[in-house]
């Protein structure tokens, strides 16, 4: 790995009179430019109005203007994004009971309008992902007549959007999506006592795939996250709430259609965690973080690598944090952030481990001593994003850039 002393110092995204909260995320493109989103409030408001904010900063250490994507209001939250190759990127965010979605150029400029993307309301937990050409894919949970759907629709480059997809019944769990280089994307989310998944390409929507029938006496999943490697073959985590304890597993479905028996991830004796983290490189070897339970009820994290052939490496104790994320770059080479202590309102410190593409961390860095929800996206070849909410007023937006 190369050595850790190449980090920009910190800065701060967010603007000066404003606050901010704990749902910031990034998104970087194959150039290096990075696109940072977050929610933001304005005090001078009654009960703290808010906006969804974004704000580019260039490869070159150039930071853009702040844009306001969303109007002023008391209920707009939890922003996601996602980029194309070129930095073109989609926004989706929850606002007055719908899902609803913008694109931002590779300027940082706002591309049309915002667009209401859900059918029905309530509707939540968007998540999104961009083709390499630019269309974006976003997927959602929203109530119809009292039961659950799992919803997707396409926004695309010019801001307009195409028609909804109804995928299939579902629950008010966050979905999970991923794209690979050929623009075919892969949506997963919980089903009933089930976790299935369809790919979704230019012209067509696979039948359903139930990934978790092997492990049905595990009922009650959640925690869905997808990873894509060029060609499509998917890796699909998930938390079992059911059975003995709480677990973290994976499954395989590769591009051709087969589906390999679920991987338990953690150990069965693992009492874990709420979180975890999974991200797959171009060739399809994953990283998975999680959190568990220790004998003293700490939440400790830990951390494996698992193989494009579906081998899972030696498990490693990372110490006691929690809220893990993690990127990967083209060839494997990655980074993993997370908060310590533990205790989700009480963090004070973010760090980093760098990760080799065998799967080993390396040793921890401290970001900062005031920070928490930490969040990280790489270039092609190991260079990393990272940013986090302060923990003290006014709770702002920081990111820094390294190794």
């Amino acid at each position: 790995m190369p050595a850790q002393a190449a980090w920009t110092s910190a800065w701060k995204v967010s603007a000066s009179g404003w606050t901010a909260d704990d749902s910031p995320r990034v998104s970087v493109d194959r150039q290096g430019d990075a696109l940072q989103v977050w929610r933001a409030c304005d005090p001078s408001t009654p009960s703290c109005y808010y906006q969804i904010q974004s704000r580019t900063k260039r490869a070159d250490g150039t930071a853009g203007s702040i844009r306001n994507l969303s109007p002023l209001g008391a209920s707009v939250s939890w922003p996601e994004v996602d980029s194309d190759d070129t930095g073109d990127a989609a926004v989706a965010w929850e606002q007055d009971g719908h899902v609803v979605g913008r694109r931002v150029s590779a300027s940082g400029s706002l591309v049309g309008s915002t667009q209401k993307l859900s059918t029905s309301a309530p509707a939540t937990n968007p998540v999104v992902a961009v083709s390499p050409g630019g269309t974006a894919l976003v997927a959602w949970s929203e109530s119809r007549g009292g039961s659950w759907y799992a919803v997707a629709r396409r926004l695309k480059l010019d801001g307009t959007v195409g028609s909804a997809i109804t995928l299939g019944s579902g629950s008010a769990e966050k979905p999970g999506i991923g794209v690979d280089r050929n623009g075919h994307f892969v949506v997963a989310w919980v089903q009933g006592s089930t976790v299935v998944a369809k790919r979704i390409t230019p012209d067509s929507v696979s039948s359903t795939k139930v990934l978790t029938s092997s492990i049905a006496s595990y009922a009650g999943f959640g925690m869905v996250r997808v990873g894509v490697d060029r060609d499509g073959d998917a890796v699909i985590s998930y938390r079992s709430g059911g059975g003995t304890r709480p677990q973290v597993w994976a499954s395989r479905w590769s591009r051709t259609g087969t589906l390999g028996s679920p991987l338990r991830i953690s150990s069965a004796t693992d009492n874990v965690g709420v979180h975890h983290a999974l991200s797959t490189d171009l060739d399809g070897d994953s990283m998975l973080v999680w959190t568990r339970w220790n004998s003293n009820s700490r939440l400790e994290m830990l951390g494996r690598h698992l193989s494009a052939t579906g081998t899972r490496g030696t498990t490693t104790v990372l110490g006691l944090n929690d809220r893990p994320d993690i990127a990967l770059d083209d060839d494997g080479d990655g980074m993993l952030v997370y908060q310590t202590p533990s205790s989700p309102y009480s963090a004070q410190q973010v760090g980093a481990r760098l990760i080799s593409r065998s799967g080993s961390f390396g040793s921890a860095k401290t970001l900062t001593s005031d920070g928490r929800v930490p969040q990280v996206d790489a270039r092609p070849s190991y260079r990393f994003t990272a940013l986090w909410q302060q923990v003290s007023y006014p709770y702002s937006i920081n990111a820094i850039a390294g190794p």
